[in-house]
């Protein structure tokens, strides 16, 4: 991002900062991301049952997916939209309930995640761990 969306404000160009990563690198550590962080989760929800991990979660894994498939970072919004219209309609109403979910972090992270929404989020993960095998 830095070496093709930096803006000089003074010093070297952005582009000269940093060398070029790969496409096969960054889907690499993307899968690897995706599928860590999975484990953990899966193994530990405990620590991530607050609404503002239950959004984050959903929202991230939207996200690294929609990288994971375009071979470049992108934003939560582009890959909450990219999921919607890619994966398994079933999800999109637990997609859309993160990101209305995500505007007051400071409330959220005191208030506990929705059980029925907190039970999907650890199914999406396990469904974005199995989908992102396809690009390994």
């Amino acid at each position: 991002m830095v070496c093709e969306n930096g803006v000089t404000l003074a010093g070297p160009l952005p582009n000269t900062l940093v060398d070029p990563i790969s496409v096969d690198l960054l889907r690499m550590e993307i899968f690897e991301s995706i599928n860590g962080w999975g484990q953990e989760i899966l193994a530990n929800p405990e620590p991530y049952k607050n609404h503002f991990y239950q959004t984050l979660i959903v929202l991230n894994y939207c996200r690294m997916l929609h990288d994971l498939h375009n071979g470049y970072p992108g934003s939560k919004l582009a890959g909450t939209k990219w999921a919607k219209h890619n994966l398994d309609p079933a999800w999109s109403v637990l997609i859309d309930r993160a990101w209305d979910g995500r505007p007051n972090p400071a409330y959220s992270a005191r208030h506990p995640a929705d059980p029925k929404d907190f039970e999907s989020t650890l199914k999406f993960v396990q469904y974005i761990m199995e989908k992102s095998k396809q690009y390994k």
